[in-house]
């Protein structure tokens, strides 16, 4: 009886939230950004349709993506919109749901925001430690590896902005940032995927620095992209299909090339020496 109540009186330990309950709050902390966000697009998308395209909407469209989907692929429209929905509730939530809003609080927000704008911009554009990733080590293969990945963000851009547009193009700022800060603080939703993946027996021989420079090439590829976007209306018609088509190709044979590279080195040494060992004989 008496270790009962010992028991009793000491404390507890806390029970870590269940999988539920996480979600149910991660969902009520992006109820409200949702909202803001959901609302932009309706009325963006409704000026648009009504035929007003005053020069002030512009930069609101580039930065909500309003007008994504509406020409061009909607497929990859809505997807994009997703992707800067994602990108947008983390922004919120790191800002203002984590942080206590008492007075001082809220007096000192505005230098917060000011504060982590400087960081998550100056202090990563232009990715200075994604171009060193892609240039620290240039064997063949690594060299691949990050042109396959500015290939492969070249390729899917057109499809993630609907049409290829500057105007739809926040879409890939926002992951060349969110890739970028990922691979830099090796956290986040790819990095945590990623070591869940290398966690698994049949995937634990594969070269983490392989995948780590696909994604960097990835991000700069992302931003490769933005520039591509503002030829699409040029006069000169044919200059925004050669970046926007031929580039990927390009970047994609080279990596390919560095890829096989090796092999033929390698086959190239192995017949220099069976011909010298011919000619000895």
């Amino acid at each position: 009886m008496e270790e009962t109540l010992n028991a009793a009186a000491l404390p507890q330990p806390k029970k870590k939230p269940g999988f539920w309950r996480t979600m149910l709050e991660t969902l009520k902390s992006s109820l409200a950004p949702t909202a803001v966000m959901a609302v932009l697009w309706l009325a963006l998308s409704w000026l648009r349709a009504a035929g007003i395209q005053w020069a002030i909407l512009w930069p609101l469209n580039f930065l909500t993506g309003a007008l994504a989907g509406m020409e061009g692929s909607a497929l990859g429209g809505a997807i994009g919109k997703a992707i800067l929905l994602i990108c947008f509730n983390s922004l919120f939530r790191g800002l203002l749901m984590r942080r206590k809003w008492d007075g001082r609080r809220r007096d000192n927000v505005k230098d917060e925001l000011k504060a982590q704008t400087k960081a998550q911009l100056f202090g990563r554009i232009p990715q200075y430690s994604n171009l060193k990733l892609l240039w620290k080590d240039r064997s063949p293969r690594m060299l691949a590896a990050g042109l396959l990945g500015g290939a492969a963000a070249l390729a899917a851009y057109p499809f993630l902005t609907g049409d290829g547009s500057a105007v739809n193009s926040m879409v890939c700022v926002a992951l060349f940032l969110s890739i970028g800060g990922q691979i830099a603080r090796q956290r986040g939703l790819l990095i945590t995927l990623l070591n869940l993946l290398l966690a698994k027996n049949a995937l634990r021989t594969v070269n983490r620095g392989f995948i780590d420079r696909i994604f960097a090439g990835f991000a700069v590829g992302m931003a490769a992209a933005v520039p591509v976007s503002c030829t699409k209306n040029l006069e000169a018609a044919f200059v925004w299909p050669l970046l926007a088509w031929g580039l990927p190709i390009l970047l994609a044979a080279l990596g390919v090339f560095c890829l096989v590279l090796p092999w033929l080195k390698a086959a190239k040494a192995k017949k220099a020496a069976t011909n010298g060992g011919e000619a000895q004989g």
